[in-house]
């Protein structure tokens, strides 16, 4: 069969990251027993079927691999465990190649029939195994099973697999039937035996078995569906009706059932898998020729399982997102195009190749290259019409579309594309709702090792991609908004900064009076992260567009490099350290300008030259006390006594308007100057004097041994409080140009227990930081995390109550934004903050109001609070 648009993976590794390393040495060959080295042989033959793209090939390899299986399969034990092992965990783990793998079984089969009944009675026990343990991905791990069960029903006696379709659609009916609330477990079973159904046929296309299928897909149909919406799960927003969604997001599970429907419609005449029969059938028939044992095709028992009655406490995985809510599907491509570019989700098509690169992405998360491999080359293992080829760019695909309409292409030619499929399958496990699988970064890491596979034609998929998502900022949902924040940084500091900064031009333009605008948010934090993963210099020169053969720089986005906590870090630093000395603004406002005069005479000053420390200046005040505690601060270790003796100096020889304000600045800031080299010197050299720390902010000390105690200052709450939030300030005055830094710090202080987080999450609120800096956000959150303080997340939802009611809003009117224009910047930008508190109020809730929670009734208290009425009822029907 012509395979034109197929490549094998020998060709896919050629010239990449992931070709095999050529040694440049020879080393002598370790020896290896023949029976271990014939394991690995053929385990690795295993895993490597249908990778060749060429199903004559394939078939010929099949029939090669089978013969030292056939021949040794029951002599060998250890030979005998890892065929079984290896085809199992193919079966799961990269489920595209079960009809290869299938192949093979029915090759040896026909040679040999103890090779098939293995396998059955190992796969038979495998799923009892799960079904017992009810523990892991108990059912979508039987879902291959069952596809690959299909795969070779042709030798499976008296219709045992449909039998056992038909057991789990009865499981999954009687698990709902009697219960009104979804059931999540009811759910998946049923979508994953109608997504194995075609499978069914992929082998045997026989009126009998046409009309089995018909039988399973009656009996499906009388499944209840109990339909669930939840809103708060949707990945868009419309801001209370502000703007038109994207598309209207679609439950897998209602999906399914038409979508076969509409195969039943065509007499389950589909193209989708590859057709091995008319070069598969000759290889059985000659084999079973010339079997001295039997020339009759053996079949073997499938006995239906014992199915467990639940409760399932220990699912986990993809078995879990099933349990606890409905599944949404994440659309990307086919919505910026006229033709499609994947299978659309409501067809079998689209069900189907999202299901296979769900499982691959899940089951192959411990080797994210193979991962890649896999999911580009997914194409090859089925019908060579249904993908166009690899790389087509854009461009093409418009002129095979216009072709298409034309009629000059009959019949009309394929618009897929498998990168296309490949990449909105990883960011729907990205977007996924409330959580993703796994960390994000394993996903971020998956798609940068497809683009460095053929970053020709893996970028522009990439491209599309962030447009999509960039136009469409204003609905997205805003823990949405930091996950694409987050992936576009990864992505852009592993392939040197590189983006079309050019298209963004316009809207950093029309929003410069806006703050909080989501557009004009996500750039400035974007170019945030990327100097944080490089610096400043190289982000500056990443800012350039090609005009002809001309280089433009895009100066419009300079303003961003300064990545600043305050606006005007100038007028900062001299009103607090005007308000902490006291006495002449001149030598304050002289000792900044001639820091900014030394700085302006480098071409890139790194963090640490940025920072402004004023204490040693020898034109300021008290300049000898500052060297004096600089010099106790550097020496590796003093006392307790010492220390304190040191605090009780500064108090007596500074005149300042509050010396213990002035004191707690001066020594926390010395700390963080001395350990300006990096956050892990800083860390350093705090862990060192925790309880020296914990002196000044007034928290609890833990002695160690003979350490000598510090004197009780009999401070009153007030006064603890007054302290920690000195320390917070002190922080932010001394790193106010670098959030990253501020937030790190403060971090670790934390976790010593020197300030108590309710201050710093206080200071987030504070200035609305928490929405307009990403480095708060991201510090937060990880707070939060840590804690899972109920005290703290109460704390977070009244701050963003009272931050939303202070915008004084109309109590009764749906919040509307307008388009902005240079007399209503104001307004405007207070109803996108608005919207952005409403977003991260969301997020929080999705986050932490679980089932297992005791605090509900006290957080829907607080939303009560909440003075404009339609968003409040938004937030209680969350509640729902």
């Amino acid at each position: 069969m012509d395979s034109t648009n197929k490549r094998s993976r020998d060709e896919f590794e050629q010239d990449n990251q992931f070709a095999p390393e050529q040694d440049n040495f020879e080393f002598k060959r370790q020896h290896i027993d023949p029976a271990q080295e014939l394991i690995n042989n053929i385990c690795k033959d295993i895993r490597r079927l249908g990778e060749t793209g060429d199903i004559e090939n394939l078939i010929a390899d099949t029939n090669y691999i089978s013969n030292p299986i056939v021949a040794e399969f029951e002599k060998i034990d250890s030979l005998r465990n890892s065929i079984l092992s290896t085809i199992y965990a193919l079966i799961i783990e990269q489920p595209h190649k079960i009809n290869a793998i299938a192949n093979l079984v029915l090759i040896c089969n026909a040679k040999n029939f103890v090779v098939a009944k293995y396998v059955v009675e190992y796969l038979h026990s495998k799923i009892q195994s799960l079904l017992e343990s009810a523990e892991g991905a108990v059912f979508n791990n039987i879902k291959n099973v069952l596809k690959f069960f299909s795969t070779i029903s042709p030798i499976i006696e008296d219709n045992g697999v449909i039998q056992i379709f038909k057991q789990f659609l009865n499981y999954a009916i009687d698990l709902q039937k009697d219960d009104e609330s979804r059931n999540g477990v009811a759910q998946e079973i049923y979508y994953n035996v109608l997504i194995a159904i075609p499978y069914l046929l992929s082998n045997d296309k026989s009126p009998e078995s046409k009309n089995n299928v018909n039988e399973l897909i009656q009996l499906a149909s009388s499944f209840k569906i109990v339909n669930q919406e939840r809103s708060i799960l949707l990945p868009f927003d419309s801001r209370l009706k502000n703007f038109e969604l994207p598309y209207i997001p679609k439950q897998m599970v209602d999906l399914i059932l038409p979508a076969l429907l509409k195969l039943q419609e065509k007499e389950w005449d589909f193209e989708l898998f590859l057709d091995y029969k008319p070069i598969l059938d000759p290889v059985i028939e000659s084999s079973l020729a010339s079997n001295t044992i039997s020339t009759d095709l053996v079949k073997h028992k499938l006995p239906q399982f014992s199915l467990p009655e639940g409760p399932f406490t220990k699912l986990d995985s993809i078995d879990k997102l099933w349990q606890e809510n409905p599944r949404y599907l994440f659309q990307v491509y086919n919505n910026t195009t006229e033709y499609e570019t994947v299978p659309p989700i409501e067809s079998y098509f689209g069900l189907f190749f999202k299901d296979i690169a769900f499982d691959i992405l899940t089951n192959l998360s411990f080797n994210k290259n193979e991962t890649a491999i896999e999911l580009s080359i997914l194409d090859m293992f089925f019908d060579r019409k249904l993908f166009t080829s690899p790389g087509t760019s854009i461009d093409q695909l418009n002129e095979i579309h216009e072709n298409n309409k034309s009629g000059e292409n009959n019949p009309p030619l394929s618009t897929w594309k498998i990168e296309d499929v490949a990449v909105e399958s990883i960011l729907t496990m990205i977007f996924q709702l409330p959580n993703p699988l796994e960390m994000e970064m394993y996903y971020y890491s998956v798609l940068i090792s497809c683009c460095r596979e053929s970053p020709e034609s893996i970028a522009p998929v990439f491209g599309r991609a962030i447009r999509y998502f960039y136009n469409n900022l204003e609905s997205l949902d805003y823990e949405l908004k930091i996950r694409f924040l987050d992936w576009m940084s990864i992505q852009l500091s592993n392939f040197e900064f590189s983006w079309k900064w050019e298209e963004w031009v316009h809207d950093s333009v029309q929003f410069k009076n806006l703050k909080f605008h989501p557009k004009k948010n996500f750039i400035k934090n974007l170019i945030a992260k990327e100097i944080r993963l490089s610096n400043k210099k190289r982000i500056r020169d990443s800012f350039v567009d090609m005009v002809g053969e001309q280089i433009v720089n895009l100066d419009e986005f300079y303003q961003y490099l300064d990545i600043s906590l305050v606006p005007d870090v100038g007028s900062f630093i001299i009103d607090y350290d005007i308000a902490l000395y006291g006495g002449s603004d001149e030598e304050i406002k002289n000792a900044y300008e001639e820091k900014q005069q030394q700085l302006s005479a480098k071409s890139n000053p790194s963090s640490q030259e940025e920072l402004f420390f004023n204490f040693t200046n020898s034109q300021l005040p008290f300049h000898e006390v500052g060297s004096r505690v600089y010099d106790f601060i550097l020496t590796h270790w003093k006392s307790n006594t010492e220390f304190n003796e040191l605090y009780k100096s500064i108090l007596a020889d500074v005149d300042v308007p509050n010396r213990e304000r002035f004191a707690i600045n001066l020594i926390l800031q010395t700390y963080a100057y001395i350990g300006s080299r990096s956050i892990y010197s800083v860390v350093s050299i705090f862990s060192r004097d925790i309880n020296k720390l914990k002196f000044l902010s007034g928290a609890p000390i833990d002695y160690v041994g003979e350490e000598a105690q510090f004197e009780d200052l009999h401070l009153t709450e007030e006064q603890k409080e007054n302290r920690q939030n000195w320390i917070i300030e002190s922080i932010f005055r001394i790193w106010v140009h670098q959030p990253q830094v501020v937030f790190l710090i403060m971090e670790y202080l934390i976790e010593f227990g020197v300030i108590n987080p309710k201050y710093l999450l206080s200071k987030s609120l504070e200035s609305h930081l928490i929405i307009d800096n990403v480095s708060c956000m991201e510090s937060i959150n990880r707070i939060l995390s840590n804690s899972q303080s109920k005290e703290l997340v109460l704390q977070l939802f009244t701050g963003i109550i009272d931050n939303m009611n202070t915008l004084d809003m109309d109590k009764e009117k749906i919040v509307q934004i307008d388009q902005v224009d240079e007399t209503n910047y104001a307004e405007v930008d207070k109803q996108w903050l608005f919207y952005e508190y409403l977003g991260l109020l969301k997020s929080y809730f999705r986050k932490y109001l679980t089932k297992s929670v005791d605090y509900t009734d006290e957080v829907k208290e607080i939303f009560q609070q909440l003075q404009n009425t339609p968003a409040k009822e938004e937030t209680l029907s969350w509640f729902n």
